[in-house]
C-alpha cells in the first residue's frame, strides 16, 4: 500500500462518498476507485460496502482505518519536524460539535486560534452529544465540543466551562409581572413544555433531574420536542410552550425584553461543557496545535 491509497481511504471514509472525496483530494473518481481496489487487492479483503450512493466500512476496514489516520498523521508529523516550519501550520481540522457549544464556544474560540495560525481551515459539522462522540470514537472528526460528559475509555476529555439551564418563557401574559429570579417546580410543573430532541444533553440532563424527583417524562404536559434553538425560542415567544435551555444561548434575548428566564431552584440544572478526541490516535502537528491551544483558552471562558 501506499500513502495516496491511505488519503483516499481515509478521505471516503470521512465523506461517506466517493464524489466528495474525489472533490477533496483533486483526483478523478476512476482515480479513487483504482486506489481502493489496488489497496483492497494489496490486503485481500473488502474494505468499503458500496451501497448505491452511501459508503461504509466492512470490519476489515473498521480495523484498517485507525491506522491509516495514524500513518497519515504520522507521516505530516514527520514532515512538519524535518522542515522546521518556524510555526506556520497549514490544513484543515474537522470539528463536531453540539448546538450550544458551537454557537457559543466554538466562534470565539475558532476566531482566536486563527489570528495564530491563519493558515487552517476548518470543517464544522453539528450534532447532538451522542452523535459528536460517536464521530470522535469512529474518527470521522478530529475533536469535539459536547455539553456532557462522555463515558469512553477511549476519549480523552477537558472540562471547559460551566453552564446553567434555565426555563424561558413569554415575556407576555402570566409571566409578564414575575419579577423573580427563580421559580421552584411546583410552580411551572403543569405548563406546557418544548422539548429538545432524543440525544440532546439539554434534554438529557433536565429528565434526569427530574427523575431524581419521581418524576417521569410522561407526567409533563409536552406539545412539542424540536431540535433548532432558534425555532424553540420563536415557539416560546409566540407563547406555544415554555422551555429548558442553556442560559447561553438566551442571553440576548433576555436583555432585549424578547423572553423571560428563571431558575428552578429545587432541580439544580447545570452542567460543563467538554472538549473531546481521540485518546489512541496519532495527531497531525495542526491537531497537536489546536488541541494545546484549547487547553489554554479554555482559562478565559
Amino acid at each position: 500500500m501506499d500513502f495516496k491509497q491511505l488519503e483516499s481511504f481515509v478521505a471516503i471514509t470521512k465523506h461517506g462518498s466517493f464524489t466528495k472525496a474525489a472533490e477533496e483530494l483533486y483526483l478523478t473518481q476512476p482515480t479513487l476507485t483504482g486506489h481502493i481496489q489496488a489497496l483492497e487487492a494489496k490486503l485481500g479483503t473488502v474494505l468499503l460496502n458500496r451501497c448505491g450512493k452511501v459508503v461504509t466500512l466492512t470490519d476489515a476496514g473498521k480495523i484498517l482505518y485507525n491506522y491509516a489516520v495514524n500513518i497519515l498523521n504520522t507521516r505530516e508529523q514527520a514532515f512538519f519536524s524535518l522542515a522546521q516550519y518556524e510555526g506556520k501550520l497549514e490544513g484543515e481540522l474537522a470539528i463536531a460539535a453540539s448546538t450550544v457549544p458551537q454557537g457559543y464556544i466554538l466562534p470565539g474560540l475558532l476566531a482566536a486560534f486563527n489570528r495564530a495560525y491563519p493558515d487552517i481551515g476548518y470543517i464544522i459539522r453539528q450534532y447532538d452529544s451522542r452523535g459528536v462522540v460517536e464521530a470522535i470514537v469512529s474518527g470521522i472528526m478530529d475533536f469535539g465540543f459536547v455539553g456532557t460528559r462522555p463515558s469512553y475509555p477511549e476519549l480523552e476529555i477537558l472540562r471547559l466551562c460551566k453552564d446553567y439551564l434555565v426555563l424561558i418563557t413569554p415575556a407576555k401574559g402570566k409571566f409578564k409581572n414575575i419579577a423573580d429570579k427563580e421559580l421552584t417546580w411546583e410552580q411551572v410543573r403543569n405548563e406546557r413544555f418544548i422539548l429538545r430532541e432524543e440525544g440532546s444533553a439539554t434534554r438529557a440532563i433536565f429528565l434526569e433531574a427530574l427523575g431524581e424527583k419521581g418524576i417521569m417524562v410522561e407526567n409533563l404536559h409536552i406539545v412539542a420536542n424540536i431540535e433548532n434553538p432558534e425555532t424553540i425560542k420563536g415557539c416560546v415567544r409566540e407563547g406555544l410552550g415554555v422551555a429548558i435551555v442553556s442560559q447561553r444561548s438566551v442571553e440576548e434575548d433576555i436583555s432585549s425584553g424578547l423572553l423571560k428566564s428563571y431558575y428552578i431552584s429545587d432541580l439544580g440544572l447545570q452542567r460543563h461543557f467538554y472538549f473531546i478526541c481521540h485518546k489512541n490516535r496519532v495527531l497531525s502537528p495542526i491537531a497537536r496545535a489546536f488541541r494545546d491551544f484549547t487547553v489554554q483558552y479554555r482559562q478565559g471562558l
